[in-house]
């Protein structure tokens, strides 16, 4: 009964607090924002060649299901946030898109489910 209470406890607390990793809420940006993102490029190794540019830092983008009933993670969510964050950071597209396996449960992120991605965020000279 001890431990079942303890579980019971250790769910409700978790279920109060968001994921423990950054994620930025996209539906709650401007239409402007939301259609900046949607629009911005990723680029491949093919399309950069004979190019001018210089990697201006790499980001991180992850796809979070932080509660049981929040839709499950997805890799376009993850590389949406990869978007965000490219903005942000005054970029002009991204290249080298790389994302993790589906995660599971962790009490380490705070999610049922992650998918974390990451790329080079680069500027046209």
């Amino acid at each position: 009964m001890k431990k079942l209470l303890l579980l019971l406890l250790i769910i409700f607390g978790l279920s109060g607090c968001g994921p423990f990793v950054p994620m930025v809420k996209i539906d709650s940006l401007t239409e402007e924002q939301r259609h900046k993102i949607r629009q911005f490029t990723i680029l491949n190794a093919t399309q950069l060649l004979k190019k001018e540019f210089s990697v201006l830092t790499i980001v991180e983008g992850n796809s979070c299901q932080n509660k049981v009933w929040d839709i499950p993670a997805t890799r376009a969510g993850a590389i949406e946030q990869l978007k965000y964050h490219a903005l942000e950071a005054g970029g002009d597209a991204i290249t080298n898109v790389q994302c993790s396996v589906r995660e599971g449960t962790s009490v380490r992120t705070n999610c049922w489910e992650l998918i974390s991605c990451t790329a080079e965020v680069i500027l046209f000279k």
